[in-house]
């Protein structure tokens, strides 16, 4: 109803301007400067009818583009408005794909630390194979030195028995008679159930084979 008002007040305006131009503004003699020379007033008054006219032409040029200027501006703010809401959504994917690509990272971080750390579990296990294979000769080992030292402890009676009668009875004889001297002792340990080695050396009882082998080095013979 306003736009249809406003129409048919703007289609009178034309109405009226179309006569007085018809009928007055466009003639010849509805000139200021002619006008001046009969009337001062009537010369203002036809300038100024002149100019309303003029300005009512600009106007009715002008009214068009303020319109569309105007629905230019709503369209310009309607689309910034959208484009605002998908800026707002934009954003928000944005902080999605940050907070992803910060989970990612940290998780690149974590599996290259469990890398790290698998292969320091790998050499460890490695150190532990060698270990194990190493302490289960070293096992072996241990077991024959304590089958040895039993057997030496249970023989240790018999073995100082013959070393002191070495150290009492050697002196004076050969090492051929000494050789028959331990075995008859030997001989004599066994038939009165004493245990004795198979073959006991005065060396092998009481001597330590690290000063022995230094002897050996330094010239001694190996007797």
């Amino acid at each position: 109803m306003d736009r249809l008002a406003n129409y048919k007040v703007e289609e009178t305006k034309e109405s009226v301007w179309k006569k007085a131009r018809d009928k007055y503004i466009n003639q010849e003699e509805f000139m200021p400067e002619l006008v001046k020379k009969v009337s001062v007033a009537a010369a203002s008054l036809c300038l100024w009818c002149r100019s309303c006219s003029s300005y009512a032409m600009v106007t009715k040029k002008v009214a068009p583009m303020k319109a569309k200027y105007s629905e230019a501006m709503t369209e310009l703010n309607a689309a910034q408005s959208e484009l605002k809401v998908k800026l707002d959504q934009v954003q928000v994917v944005k902080d999605k794909v940050a907070k992803l690509e910060a989970d990612c990272q940290k998780m690149q971080d974590e599996k290259e630390e469990l890398e790290n750390n698998m292969e320091v579990s790998k050499a460890r296990m490695a150190r532990a194979e060698k270990l194990v294979v190493l302490l289960a000769d070293e096992g072996v080992r241990w077991k024959e030195t304590v089958e040895v030292i039993s057997d030496q402890i249970e023989k240790l009676v018999g073995n100082v028995f013959i070393s002191c009668a070495c150290i009492s009875y050697f002196g004076a004889f050969t090492g051929e008679y000494r050789e028959k001297l331990v075995s008859g002792w030997i001989e004599g340990c066994r038939d009165a159930d004493i245990p004795t080695s198979e073959k006991c050396t005065l060396a092998d009882t009481l001597g330590d084979p690290v000063i022995i082998r230094n002897w050996n080095i330094n010239g001694l013979p190996n007797d």
